[in-house]
């Protein structure tokens, strides 16, 4: 199985370099919008099966730093707070912030929380398994472009967390300090809402012994996402692959999980989860004609590896669903959505600001 993994890195892995070597589509990024500063009051509310219904807000406001630089795309700040039934909330503010002509840019975020959640083991007991996460977390990420459209970055992570399980006494307490390093190269034709182009990452976080880490861990996630045009340009065809690796002595909160992120809708509940992860996503994104509104249809497949469930290793994961979008930055065409998925023997309810596929 283990073998059948790294067969899959190695042809994303030759995809993502033939990317890197082509010329893409040219010219600048178009994600700008008119006038210095536009505000975004955003409400969010979600449902989610393993943490229950969500309320909250998220007040954001995208502005254009220099009137001079026409060639950056808008930079983007905001809070977001969040709290649902089951007692989970959190609290956090962003920045992406895009500088010098779109030469440099830089990507911050810190907040707190706590997430009741749930985990399945299998053996000794043969259940799922509440737990409570209390977790404070600080990123910050800048990146430089060094040739065309290609950023190198570098980053750091900080991660607080303070795990309980209704089966072990106490708290376990986590912290972890992380630097990274990341290779971009950006193609998209709008950071926003890209029409055609690409991007592809490729990251590496450590977090070494020397930096107040009990056990050292490396992670590397690689991505490619693909945007084409259709319908003359109105609506879009989406592909993403992604891999994410995890060696050393991972944490339990370091394991890739799938759901998690971009990384497949459908799953909700956190079962399936392990150090290796691989996903192939497809999506089509259909916008009316003169109209605010959009629907997106998707599908994928996702497999995890050294899970904490060893039947979980090497299954085949597919989910798919339908989704509505709303235009809340015209300029832009930043969208706010929800979607609806199934997985296997899951399901899931996301609400969404922006589009998948675009980190």
């Amino acid at each position: 199985m283990l073998k059948r993994f790294f067969l899959i890195v190695i042809i994303i892995t030759l995809f993502i370099n033939s990317s890197l070597l082509s010329q893409g589509v040219g010219g600048s990024n178009n994600g700008r919008i008119e006038g210095n500063f536009k505000f975004l009051p955003i409400p969010y509310i979600n449902y989610n099966r393993s943490i229950g219904f969500q309320l909250g807000a998220l007040p954001m406001a995208q502005f254009n730093l220099s009137q001079k630089d026409t060639l950056s795309p808008s930079s983007m700040a905001g809070l977001f707070g969040m709290y649902s039934t089951n007692k989970t909330y959190f609290l956090m503010g962003f920045a992406k912030l895009y500088l010098d002509e779109d030469n440099w840019r830089l990507t911050t975020a810190g907040g707190t929380g706590s997430i009741n959640f749930q985990f399945y083991l299998e053996v000794p007991i043969d259940m799922w398994v509440p737990y409570n996460t209390n977790m404070d977390i600080f990123f910050i990420e800048g990146a430089r472009r060094i040739y065309n459209k290609i950023y190198l970055g570098l980053s750091y992570i900080y991660l607080k967390f303070d795990t309980s399980t209704d089966i072990t006494d106490g708290v376990f307490t986590n912290t972890l300090n992380g630097l990274g390093l990341k290779a971009t190269m950006d193609q998209r034709t709008n950071v926003y809402y890209p029409r055609n182009g690409f991007l592809s990452n490729v990251q590496y976080f450590t977090y070494p012994e020397f930096m107040g880490n009990e056990n050292a861990s490396n992670k590397i996630e690689i991505s490619h996402n693909q945007f084409f045009p259709n319908r003359k340009g109105q609506d879009v065809i989406a592909a993403r692959a992604f891999v994410g690796l995890g060696f050393g002595d991972l944490s339990f909160n370091q394991q890739f999980i799938v759901g998690q992120g971009d990384d497949l809708r459908g799953y909700s509940q956190g079962e399936y989860r392990g150090n290796y992860m691989a996903t192939v996503q497809g999506e089509y994104r259909w916008n009316l004609n003169e109209s605010k509104f959009g629907f997106v249809g998707f599908f994928g497949l996702a497999t995890v590896f050294e899970s904490i469930n060893e039947e979980n290793n090497g299954l085949i994961l597919p989910a798919g669903g339908v989704g509505i979008r709303y235009i809340v930055s015209e300029d832009t065409h930043m969208n706010v959505g929800m979607d609806v998925a199934v997985g296997k023997e899951d399901w899931g309810i996301y609400f969404r600001i922006g589009e998948s596929f675009n980190r």
